[in-house]
């Protein structure tokens, strides 16, 4: 019976952990596949692992997390069938509550399912633009260009974040316009992303997208070349230890206590005093990479640096920093409400069973659980770059061979990539992208 009750009790702990998402040790094993330029084998293993690592509960995360190596390989249907299920979850989310469930309150913050915060949102727009420009599907194209317009004209009027726009992604969505004729749409996007660029100016290391227009542009084409570079840096667990004294604001504070008996609160205050608390917070990791740049040459001509346009890292970092306050008030409430159910249970199972040793023992199990199930939320879209790079180029109407030289950080090219045969058409843009995660 007692080993019955053990595997029982070590059963239930695994269950309420196992939608935590991917571990740490996953998130490095697929960035090392992708770092070597393994884009198929971090496919496979993310596929491989839909259910057991990912599950229902973070459909919306294994959908974004599959989409890049499958980007990367220019498998652009499957990409945009991956990029176009997320969106679905996304917006099913939508429409659920986001209010504080018991599983929150006395569990972890994983019992919720992954809600992708704005820049991953945004970047599902831009990712599945750009697979459409590759396959020369503008209309598509244009398509998720309004999309991603009207998301973010609704977040800058609803959300009151400091992080409610997409520089990059306006910019982005202002040349799709421009191609399909669409002005008028095309300058209300420049104008939000130069907005944008300037406002977020203090940290986010990108800049608006500044390039020479030769004076005969109206006779040549142009190509554009985007350069998704790097690794996000990863959440990971960090602990620390607070007085107790320090966090007692939290019974005040949460409604969901207002029912506990006083002589609970009474012995929580008794014996909760002089002691501290381990409480679990996600931080970022980074990720690291040896390309820092890169340079685009034509036919074996001059070299043309790309230029930051879009600082996914950066981003990553402020938006977890805006939410730090929220997660710290969830966390400690969480800490106080477990500790208040220990005492609970303690007591209840004295009084039953008029046995202290049966109460201890129950409020130790009580304890355990509340250690186990403890684990801060380290979910994110973390297969995405680090940073996206440009370069927009002016040719006259023919066919080239467009090279791509990568640079580390003391400006030594390590690597390179070479276009071949691309079509440059007088009048019209042509989109072109290369992935490095090294």
């Amino acid at each position: 019976m007692r080993n019955a009750r053990r595997i029982f009790f070590i059963a239930l702990c695994c269950s309420l952990c196992a939608c935590g998402g991917p571990s740490l040790q996953y998130k490095k094993d697929v960035s090392s596949m992708m770092a070597k330029g393994n884009f198929e084998g971090a496919q496979a293993k993310i596929e491989k692992n839909k259910n057991k690592v990912y599950g229902e509960h973070n459909k919306l995360l294994y959908y974004l997390d599959l989409s890049i190596p499958q980007t990367a390989q220019n498998k652009h249907e499957d990409a945009n069938k991956t990029l176009e299920s997320a969106q679905d979850a996304q917006e099913d989310l939508q429409v659920q509550s986001v209010s504080q469930n018991l599983g929150t309150l006395v569990i972890n913050d994983n019992t919720q399912p992954y809600r992708a915060p704005v820049y991953e949102q945004a970047l599902t727009y831009f990712y599945r633009s750009l697979n459409y420009l590759t396959m020369q599907d503008l209309q598509d194209a244009a398509v998720e260009a309004r999309k991603a317009a009207f998301f973010l004209d609704y977040t800058r009027s609803h959300e009151t974040k400091t992080y409610n726009d997409d520089p990059f992604v306006q910019y982005f969505t202002s040349m799709i316009f421009e191609d399909t004729g669409s002005l008028s749409d095309a300058r209300i996007s420049r104008d939000n992303a130069n907005n944008a660029y300037q406002k977020y100016l203090s940290w986010y290391e990108g800049k608006a997208p500044a390039f020479n227009l030769p004076k005969d542009y109206k006779d040549m084409g142009e190509v554009v070349i985007f350069h998704l570079n790097g690794k996000v840096p990863y959440k990971i667990s960090n602990e620390i230890s607070l007085a107790w004294d320090n966090i007692w604001f939290a019974v005040n504070a949460n409604n969901d206590l207002k029912g506990v008996s006083g002589d609970v609160i009474d012995a929580v205050y008794a014996g909760a005093f002089g002691r501290s608390v381990t409480i679990s917070f996600p931080e970022l990791k980074d990720n690291p990479y040896i390309i820092t740049g890169s340079a685009v040459e034509v036919d074996g001509g001059q070299p043309v640096k790309t230029q930051l346009v879009a600082d996914i890292a950066a981003t990553a970092k402020e938006t977890l920093k805006e939410q730090n306050a929220a997660i710290y008030a969830r966390t400690v409430t969480r800490a106080v409400t477990k500790f208040i159910l220990r005492v609970q249970a303690q007591n209840s199972a004295t009084k039953l069973t008029k046995d202290k040793n049966v109460g201890a023992l129950v409020g130790a199990l009580v304890s355990a659980a509340s250690n186990i199930t403890e684990k801060a939320d380290t979910r994110s879209w973390f297969t995405l770059p680090a940073e996206i790079r440009m370069a927009d180029l002016f040719l006259p109407q023919g066919t080239y061979n467009i090279k791509m030289l990568f640079y580390d950080d003391r400006g030594n090219a390590i690597d390179e990539y070479v276009f071949e045969k691309v079509q440059i058409n007088k009048g019209k843009r042509t989109y072109l992208y290369r992935t490095t995660a090294k």
